[in-house]
């Protein structure tokens, strides 16, 4: 996979609407993070399922520039 600026621009969309989605969620409808799922309150999941984003997009990050030529 070639490293691109472009990559970098993809990556910080899809952070920068993960945040805007997950707190517009929280001030949209409340009411759908109410409850919990296996015994873990929804909204503690979907704040973990970010932070698994957010480690994954670094994670891509520097694997791409790791391979990036001349660097």
């Amino acid at each position: 996979m070639k490293f691109r600026p472009a990559s970098t621009t993809v990556l910080a969309w899809l952070v920068l609407l993960a945040c805007l989605g997950y707190f517009g969620l929280i001030a949209a409808a409340p009411a759908l993070l109410q409850g919990d799922i296996g015994g873990w309150p929804r909204a503690i999941l979907l704040a973990l399922l970010l932070f698994l984003l957010f480690f994954a997009v670094t994670l891509w990050h520097i694997r791409a520039s790791d391979r990036k030529p001349g660097a």
